[in-house]
């Protein structure tokens, strides 16, 4: 390690400039937290070193933190990819993973960053949650107009029109992908072109609910975003909640006024007044709604529902 790792080697940077790039980036974090985590003693690591890995840490926290800032909507999408007008799995999370790994070093009292790289870690959760252009959140399971069409083996295979809650997805993309059925038909149908050389459609603005390969997630993305979402919910009072799964039931009324049925989530102990809930049933669009209406009885196909509460806590229920 100590032959092949110098943290500040533009080598080990992807494309010369992306700091701590997959493998290269685990070993300088593990090498930067080791003593802090009790994995080894002081005495067991080079002092030079260390203090190369935590300056590599701190320098990729100034990068995410000059990019959220220079943003308009505060996230931190390279200039190195906006200079090729392009873009593709950048998610957000990844950024603010790499602010709150920053923001766990010391700083001199008087040049601390941590309260900037808190406002970056917060505008970049925003932005993946909302508040961008499009009004669209790009984590599935959330919002009021949620993504359908992802790039998920099961979500492709399952009976749901939704996807399964909780996958992240890429933040900006460049334009629609290539799909077998259309072709490049759909990218073609935009205007501007998003490849124009003069005025191209806004990129911040181009979103398209369809299978695009540009917005796939792997697991790492996924393990980021978990990882300063834990760390940044358990400065809030919510560390202390206790919270074990509660169970939900589907509950059938009669409909007096239109003779049909209206189907409603009950979970004991649980106020859901202000939850979202969301519906599916085979042969029907998903319904966001607190109770669900139908002419006709579910005798046969599944009827299933999902809560999501203020507080981020989830109920499931299913027919059988």
């Amino acid at each position: 390690l100590q032959e092949w790792l110098d943290p500040s080697d533009a080598g080990i940077r992807k494309w010369g400039w992306w700091r701590l790039f997959d493998a290269y980036g685990s070993a300088i974090r593990s090498y930067a937290f080791a003593v802090r985590t009790g994995r080894v003693t002081r005495d067991q690591v080079k002092p030079l070193l260390l203090e190369q890995c935590e300056n590599e840490l701190a320098a990729a926290g100034e990068d995410q933190l000059r990019r959220a800032e220079r943003s308009a909507y505060g996230t931190s999408f390279p200039e190195e990819t906006k200079r090729v007008r392009t873009a593709g799995w950048y998610f957000s999370s990844d950024a603010a993973f790499d602010l709150a790994v920053a923001a766990q070093l010391d700083y001199p009292e008087k040049k601390d960053p941590r309260p900037r790289l808190l406002e970056a870690i917060i505008s970049n959760l925003n932005y993946e949650q909302g508040c961008n252009p499009v009004n669209i959140v790009y984590v599935t399971g959330l919002g009021w107009k949620r993504q359908r069409e992802i790039v998920h083996q099961y979500a492709q295979n399952d009976q749901r029109v939704l996807p399964p809650t909780g996958i992240p997805l890429g933040n900006v993309q460049g334009g629609f992908g290539w799909l077998f059925t259309y072709k490049q038909e759909l990218d073609e149908l935009s205007f501007p072109q998003d490849g124009a050389g003069q005025v191209p459609y806004p990129i911040y603005d181009r979103w398209g609910d369809a299978f695009n390969l540009s917005q796939e997630f792997v697991s790492l993305n996924q393990a980021r975003a978990l990882g300063y979402l834990a760390w940044l919910m358990s400065q809030t009072q919510l560390k202390t909640q206790a919270w074990h799964g509660a169970p939900g039931r589907i509950e059938r009324k009669l409909d007096d006024s239109s003779g049909g049925s209206v189907y409603e989530l009950i979970s004991p102990g649980l106020d859901l007044a202000n939850a979202q809930v969301v519906w599916e049933r085979p042969n029907l669009e998903p319904v966001l709604s607190r109770t669900l209406r139908l002419k006709n009885p579910v005798t046969g196909p599944w009827l299933e529902t999902e809560a999501l509460l203020p507080d981020g806590r989830r109920v499931f229920a299913r027919t059988k």
